[in-house]
């Protein structure tokens, strides 16, 4: 089996009406800067970031060929910022805080910004920042995951990233390159880039 190394960016929330179970497997951290900013220019999605309960999960995972070297908690670097309110950081606990400063009525602040994060229309006063130049993000090292591989995930040492043209345990049956695919999701690969397992 050939094990790479590679990032796991995760945005997750559960349980509940919203669910939301994002994965994006990356061998770069331009990329993984990329997907996050992405990932946060939707409105909906800073709202679950924000407001939905429990925390929603937001984690940057460093695998090391193939295994589990980091997870680094990524809501502390998180600023948002709403025009005409203070800015929105967060608690070690993924609780938001900062945003009803001086406020008379905290919960009514909380509850226009959910509300108008929710129906999208706080989109043009809405920015987020990352503060990725305090995140000490490990460098991959060894033979990196690109595009066309498969990871598996786990929090195990046993995790593993795969070559789809080379997954062993794949080759006795001499697929062609749907089969392989298949074969790899059976076995719990996911492919390079987005995954949500909620969707």
């Amino acid at each position: 089996m050939l094990s790479k190394s590679f990032y796991d960016l995760v945005f997750g929330v559960s349980p509940g009406a919203a669910r939301k179970d994002a994965h994006y497997i990356s061998g770069s951290l331009d990329e993984v800067k990329a997907d996050l900013a992405n990932e946060l220019s939707a409105s909906l999605n800073v709202y679950l970031l924000c407001w939905y309960n429990p925390a929603a999960e937001l984690a940057l995972h460093v695998y090391q060929q193939g295994t589990r070297t980091h997870s680094i908690d990524l809501h502390p670097f998180v600023t948002v910022s709403v025009d005409g309110y203070p800015d929105i950081t967060f608690l070690d606990s993924g609780e938001p805080t900062g945003y009803a400063v001086g406020a008379d009525d905290p919960a009514k602040v909380s509850e226009v910004l959910a509300d108008g994060m929710f129906s999208g229309e706080l989109d043009k006063a809405l920015k987020v920042t990352v503060d990725w130049d305090a995140i000490e993000v490990p460098a991959l090292t060894g033979e990196v995951a690109t595009y066309g591989d498969y990871v598996l995930l786990a929090e195990d040492p046993d995790a593993v990233a795969f070559s789809d043209s080379g997954w062993e345990d794949c080759e006795e049956d001499d697929l062609d390159e749907d089969e392989l695919e298949d074969a790899l999701i059976e076995r719990g690969g996911i492919p390079y880039g987005f995954t949500d397992f909620e969707s």
